[in-house]
């Protein structure tokens, strides 16, 4: 899914005015953040479609007028709830014919009006103008450049709004841009609840929904910022009534979101918890929660640990001869009063080494699910079950270097146990136990599975490989084109000025005329031989580029594999 971005610098800087030019700096600014968010994307072609919305009829008619005598004109159209409007009849009596006899006609005319609107947006449109009547019940997944020209008070509208744009089948980010009166005090702090206490333009569909989920009614927090409006007269008592419902907002929103994370992670498979977005002191995701018990195993003799607040101080140097800082360290978001403790912290790094140098002997794992307090359907299968577990690291080198950690799994009744399954295993708790030797029956199965996952690993880099080499070569083709068609469209044009100063030559009315004439035709065929020249040494480079780019791939495509079994585990889920 795309992610959702705001366009901050255009957000704090918009003052409306009556002239339209601040518009178009947000569309033209706006457009050029949408076609940056789109330039890195593999096979795709940058597309220029906004919607801008407003409050009223009236606003939308004034900036539709702005927009037709700029380099939009033409482009525009206008979604409101009657659309009466000469452009908006004309593109729905085309569309009604052209999908005359379809299921498309649903014979409702505002339905139809609205679908005839979207397809024209989508394919000739580069802008629309719309009310409220756009935010519900249509798709805009084509456009990334929504323009809040009035921005509502109510947070759930706002993601309505955005919801249009920022929804499944979106390829891009979407940029956000919001007008903004600063020099209004109570515009400023409506702004400043919508965007820090709402999150509303920083997220990835978890941030929002979820404050969102918390707050009982968007309508009473509207109407509670009508109320400041109409009895406030100075910016102390902006402040003062700001201040207060921000205060009511907290706890509400606190409140909220406590109880939407328990039932999260009660009631749902752990897959769904870890794909949504919790911000939260008391919930780690997954990479998170491995490093926390890592870091728990490895420092527990030197550390004293918090485990509520997931920080730990170093009472010792668990690393002598080197310089540690003693903490307090503390894992999560937003950590003011200690250390950041993460993957990239140069602490982990160095215990991350450490434990992957530390030898491993088979043993036996007893993997405690009840005590997990996670859903985890995959491993269901597994409880009350015993077998064994082995881990391959896996090194291919080829058109790139690609690691692979191989888990190949099999219970004591001969049942496979995929790879999700294995991985899921060291997500559970579990206790070490020492166990006899590996029975060659089931090392020669192991075995056999770790092969056959190694295969598929490399047939997958492969088509992988296969995919980069053809994106390569149409840049390339594409490059030659344009290349071509560039020095070609300019052979073009000096044989039609050489025609033209012949045909000059040959109506002159004089010997002089004629003469200077011919002198311009043969400094024309001398440029066009050189643009000619110029020609065939870019038809050979490209060539050239295209043969060093097989050459190069060749040689990449040798594979180097390299396997380094880590561990093999009895294992049992309790």
């Amino acid at each position: 899914m795309a992610k959702l971005r705001e366009f901050h610098a255009l957000a704090k800087s918009i003052i409306k005015n009556s002239k339209g030019e601040v518009l178009l700096t947000a569309l033209r600014r706006g457009f050029a953040a949408a076609a940056e968010a789109q330039k890195n994307q593999v096979g795709t072609t940058i597309q220029q479609k906004a919607i801008i919305f407003t409050e009223s009829r009236r606003t939308q008619e004034y900036l539709f007028r702005v927009l037709e005598q700029t380099e939009f004109a033409g482009k525009v159209l206008l979604f409101n709830g009657t659309n009466n409007d000469p452009k908006s009849k004309k593109i729905s009596q085309h569309w009604l014919k052209q999908h005359a006899g379809t299921d498309r006609i649903s014979g409702s005319p505002s339905a139809d009006m609205r679908a005839a609107l979207v397809d024209y947006f989508r394919d000739e449109a580069a802008i629309m103008i719309a009310t409220e009547a756009a935010a519900e019940g249509i798709n805009l997944q084509f456009c990334n450049l929504l323009v809040n020209y009035d921005l509502p008070w109510n947070p759930q509208r706002i993601e309505q709004r955005i919801g249009r744009c920022h929804r499944y089948g979106q390829k891009f980010d979407v940029v956000v841009v919001n007008f903004l009166n600063r020099t209004n005090a109570a515009d400023l702090r409506v702004y400043q609840l919508l965007d820090q206490k709402f999150r509303l333009f920083n997220g990835v569909f978890g941030a929002s929904d979820e404050v969102l989920g918390a707050v009982e009614s968007g309508v009473d927090f509207e109407k509670r910022i009508a109320t400041i409006y109409q009895k406030c007269r100075t910016p102390e008592q902006i402040q003062f009534e700001f201040d207060a419902l921000q205060r009511d907002l907290e706890s509400e929103i606190v409140e909220g979101q406590r109880d939407a994370r328990e039932k999260l992670l009660n009631n749902f498979n752990q897959d769904v918890v870890e794909k949504v977005r919790i911000q939260s002191l008391d919930y780690l995701d997954r990479f998170e929660e491995q490093l926390w018990r890592l870091t728990q195993y490895l420092l527990t003799p030197y550390a004293r640990f918090t485990e509520r607040e997931y920080s730990f101080a170093l009472e010792r140097n668990s690393f002598p001869g080197e310089t540690i800082h003693p903490g307090p360290y503390r894992m999560g978001k937003n950590v003011e009063d200690a250390n950041t403790y993460r993957v990239g912290h140069p602490l982990a790094q160095r215990l991350l080494a450490q434990a992957k140098g530390l030898p491993i002997q088979t043993g036996d794992v007893i993997f405690r699910y009840a005590e997990s307090g996670k859903n985890i359907t995959t491993l269901e299968s597994l409880r009350g079950k015993s077998g064994w577990l082995r881990c391959v690291h896996v090194t291919l080198t080829a058109f790139e270097t690609e690691d692979q950690l191989i888990l190949a799994g099999v219970t004591d009744s001969g049942e496979i146990v995929d790879g999700a399954q294995c991985r899921r295993l060291f997500d559970l708790p579990g206790e070490e136990k020492r166990v006899g030797s590996l029975p060659t029956n089931i090392n020669t199965t192991l075995e056999d599975m770790a092969t056959w996952q190694i295969q598929e690993f490399i047939d997958s880099i492969a088509t992988k490989n296969g995919m980069l080499f053809e994106v390569e070569m149409d840049k390339l083709d594409h490059w030659a084109e344009d290349r071509r068609a560039s020095l070609k469209g300019e052979l073009d044009e000096l044989d039609e000025t050489i025609k033209e100063t012949k045909k000059a030559a040959r109506l002159a009315p004089n010997l002089p005329d004629k003469l200077e004439h011919q002198r311009a035709v043969r400094h024309l065929e001398s440029k066009r031989t050189e643009t000619w020249k110029n020609f065939d040494e870019a038809s050979r480079e490209i060539e050239r580029q295209k043969d060093a780019l097989l050459d190069e791939i060749s040689r990449r495509l040798e594979q180097r594999i390299e396997q380094e079994p880590l561990f093999t585990i009895r294992w049992s889920v309790a």
